[in-house]
């Protein structure tokens, strides 16, 4: 009897020692891929990470891409951003839509383009079925660094930050297969991070009301230093500008001869008289 319970004994205390091992085993091989993909990083992209490329927030921060360092199939643009105090960098005329959308929102305090997901590896523990093997360096054999469009800073009531993630696309690359795979990976790394993760459509762009906000934050942009109340000016053009997306702004600035007005505290209040004249 004794000698049976001896051997059930050391039965779970082999057992044991055997998870003991296993588990350090796959930490040993976790750290390992870990400081792989992290060298790879250091070697193809040492000067991205010398100057705090993905790093930082608001005026601080710079994105991981350039526009020009990549080669694009769309309308490349730089942009001055009101809230951060710095040139955004954006790949796309899709991009730049939602960046103005974005920078609008009184709810929106930073904006951050083409974030880099540097401890994708560490931060993704279920790796099986992702397909990263399709974002290799064809040249070197070395993980390419995955980036997500904007990730941007909410201002909650109880004065809290939140974030939340976006990418933005058009509806006709939702039906290639590299396009799925890779917002996959986005997901679940964001997922991990309790960060909410979503997918813009060129479809939920409205192209009126972005061109709407484009010509009014130009205005604003041009006219700083003259401005009375700048955030209620901007609260108030917001609430505007949403109601009436299917008005070509400009285009009413330009009949009703307000467009050489230079206070965007007088073009608010014009605006709001023209908009319940054409009403």
């Amino acid at each position: 009897m004794h000698k049976h319970l001896l051997i059930k004994k050391n039965s779970k205390v082999a057992y044991s020692i055997w998870f003991f091992i296993l588990f350090a085993l796959v930490k040993i091989r976790r750290t390992i891929m870990e400081k792989e993909h992290m060298g790879s990083l250091s070697q193809k992209y040492s000067k991205h990470i010398k100057e705090s490329r993905g790093q930082g927030e608001g005026a601080d921060y710079i994105p991981w891409t350039k526009i020009n360092e990549f080669s694009s199939k769309g309308r490349a643009t730089r942009i001055m951003g009101i809230k951060t105090n710095r040139i955004h960098h954006l790949q796309s005329d899709n991009q730049l839509r939602a960046f103005l959308i974005f920078e609008w929102s009184d709810k929106v305090a930073d904006i951050r383009e083409c974030y880099p997901l540097l401890d994708l590896m560490k931060v993704i523990d279920d790796k099986e079925n992702l397909s990263l093997d399709k974002f290799i360096d064809k040249k070197t054999g070395k993980q390419l660094v995955i980036t997500t469009n904007f990730l941007i800073t909410l201002k909650q009531d109880d004065g809290t930050k939140k974030y939340v993630a976006r990418a933005v696309k058009n509806c006709s690359e939702l039906s290639k297969k590299i396009t799925i795979e890779k917002l996959e990976i986005e997901r679940r790394y964001w997922q991990e991070k309790n960060i909410d993760f979503k997918v813009i459509t060129d479809r939920e762009l409205n192209r009126q009301l972005c061109k709407n906000i484009q010509w009014v934050r130009e205005a604003l942009l041009d006219n700083l230093e003259v401005v009375d109340n700048i955030k209620a000016t901007s609260e108030l053009l917001y609430l505007i500008l949403f109601n009436n997306q299917g008005i070509v702004v400009k285009e009413v600035f330009v009949i009703s001869h307000f467009i050489t007005l230079k206070k965007c505290s007088i073009i608010a209040k014009c605006f709001i008289f023209t908009m319940q004249q054409i009403r």
